[in-house]
């Protein structure tokens, strides 16, 4: 055994600030060895002591400022239409989306063959190493947050049926003889209706999720994926119906829809007043300038970000000229429809949790438990699986509804436990979008090195197209990490307890009895940010 002295803390300022930093395992010994992984914490822990600390603060302010302050204030929005008139002739044009979607077909191709035809070793394969590292990171922390659901405009997946079901590729010249609806291709087939929800979708999502490692580290699991996900859109695309994939079957759709209520990003209508009088409603038939909107929406009813794809058909086809696209300076979406979107809200805050145990924690028996590639280990995997599914579908949704009935007996209001409980998950979503991008910063800087090193030579055929084949890994900011983690639960805590609070005051009338109200809750959201703060800094 060889011994290493070191001296550990960082100078100056950095070592106040910086007091944990991760370090792995970077030599190959099996698909999980990237999971081999240790913390070199010094003492005194002053991240994770000032970050807890803060964490205290955080619900004393509020309450500081839900007994000053009036109400919430009106959300700020920038018409970007206005301020930047090339986008709005860049949006109109009727090929816009097909400029888009066609060079995002070409990449998705050459990811699936990178991984079918590639290394069989994740961390050099172009497939996992884009999939799962640089297009997730960049959606959990940047696309979602900022946009919306900005990467629905460009999505390659139901592109295929969709071109099939409209008999077009980009412009809809049918319409300029049509007055009425268009007809799309398909058979007579009708979705049903106890499947037009978010629970497909959903679903979907947590088998991918159990088995979410595996996906990882076996990139010909990832291009197979992919495959099954466009079969499935090109399988959906025979109804009549557009978008249905879309809607109610993506997986993706379950983390862009909900997240996308923090998005800046959003399309809606200008002014009330044209669409309540209009009477042709060519933002959901189509006109002879664009097809109708695929997921169904008229843009005057639009109030949130959730079930609009921005295709931005509704942009061209507007005979009053009244979409656009915003940018809102503050405010977000808080509006939970059904049940569905309720769990959605849980399930997603869960995975999040579990993604990061899992990955970043230092449990390897979990890791073990769950290892079905290397070790065969499918006893212990289906065990796993199990807890998960009724952890995330059962426990969790039950104490969430248990503390809202002690929320409404301690405020002494009457209200509906269940219509309580589904609005007031909406606090999930911010604490949840956090924990997301947490885990998402730490899978982005500890691979990085590895994106550039498969994307220099992606089929592993000793090409060196960025110069990066054989580049030294390391981890960029390491020390950084565990700091911007903790911030980012802060930050997401910050922004769930006033979205619990508003829940709670629409539905009690009253600051003190809204405050008494969700005081159950709120100690559940404070305990969730502390127990992450402590994992991440601790």
């Amino acid at each position: 055994m060889e011994t290493v002295e070191i001296s550990a803390g960082l100078p100056g300022w950095k070592g106040w600030l910086f007091t944990k930093s991760t370090f792995r395992n970077h030599t190959y010994n099996g698909p999980l060895h990237g999971t081999e992984r240790g913390d070199l914490i010094v003492a005194p822990n002053l991240l994770l002591h000032g970050s807890l600390g803060l964490l205290f603060a955080i619900p004393i302010a509020g309450w500081i400022l839900a007994r000053s302050r009036p109400g919430p204030a009106p959300a700020r929005r920038l018409n970007l239409f206005t301020a930047f008139p090339w986008l709005k002739r860049l949006l109109r044009m009727p090929s816009f989306q097909f400029n888009l979607v066609l060079p995002m077909l070409a990449v998705f191709w050459f990811i699936i063959l990178a991984g079918l035809l590639g290394t069989k070793v994740a961390g050099r394969n172009a497939a996992s190493m884009i999939i799962w590292v640089l297009w997730l990171s960049a959606l959990i922390i940047v696309l979602v947050p900022l946009g919306g659901r900005i990467w629905c405009t460009v999505c390659p997946l139901p592109a295929a049926g969709e071109w099939w079901q409209r008999a077009r590729i980009s412009r809809n010249l049918a319409a300029a003889a049509r007055q009425g609806p268009l007809r799309f291709l398909g058979l007579p087939l009708v979705w049903p209706a106890g499947l037009s929800n978010a629970w497909p979708r959903l679903l979907l999502f947590l088998l991918l999720g159990t088995f979410s490692t595996t996906l990882v580290i076996v990139p010909a699991a990832t291009s197979w994926m992919l495959l099954g996900l466009v079969f499935l859109a090109v399988l959906t695309s025979f109804f009549p119906e557009q978008r249905l994939f879309c809607r109610h079957v993506c997986p993706i759709n379950s983390f862009i829809s909900l997240y996308s209520t923090t998005g800046r990003v959003m399309v809606r209508a200008v002014a009330s007043g044209p669409c309540e009088g209009c009477q042709e409603k060519f933002c959901l038939t189509g006109s002879a300038k664009g097809w109708g909107c695929p997921y169904g929406l008229c843009a005057g009813e639009l109030n949130r970000n959730n079930d609009c794809g921005a295709c931005m058909e509704c942009v061209k086809t507007c005979a009053y000229d009244n979409v656009a696209l915003f940018w809102r300076g503050s405010g977000r979406d808080t509006i939970i429809a059904g049940s569905s979107e309720a769990w959605q809200a849980i399930v997603m805050f869960a995975l999040a949790c579990l993604y990061c145990f899992v990955n970043l924690g230092p449990w390897d028996w979990i890791r073990d438990w769950i290892d079905i590639v290397d070790k065969k280990n499918w006893a212990t995997f289906l065990i796993y699986a199990v807890v998960v599914w009724v952890a995330c579908l059962g426990v969790l949704p039950l104490l969430w509804y248990l503390l809202t009935r002690a929320g409404i007996a301690l405020g002494g209001v009457a209200l509906d436990a269940r219509v309580q409980f589904r609005a007031s998950t909406a606090a999930l979503i911010p604490i949840g979008l956090a924990a997301w991008i947490a885990f998402a910063l730490a899978t982005f800087l500890s691979m990085l090195t590895f994106v550039l090193q498969s994307l220099s030579d992606p089929f592993n055929w000793g090409w060196n197209l960025l110069g990066m084949a054989g580049s030294p890994w390391h981890i960029p900011f390491s020390a950084a990490i565990p700091a911007m983690q903790a911030a980012a639960m802060l930050i997401g805590f910050a922004y769930s307890l006033p979205t619990l609070y508003r829940c709670w005051l629409q539905a009690a009338m009253t600051k003190r009895r809204a405050l008494a109200a969700m005081l159950p809750l709120g100690v559940f959201l404070w305990a969730a940010g502390g127990g992450m703060i402590c994992f991440f800094a601790g």
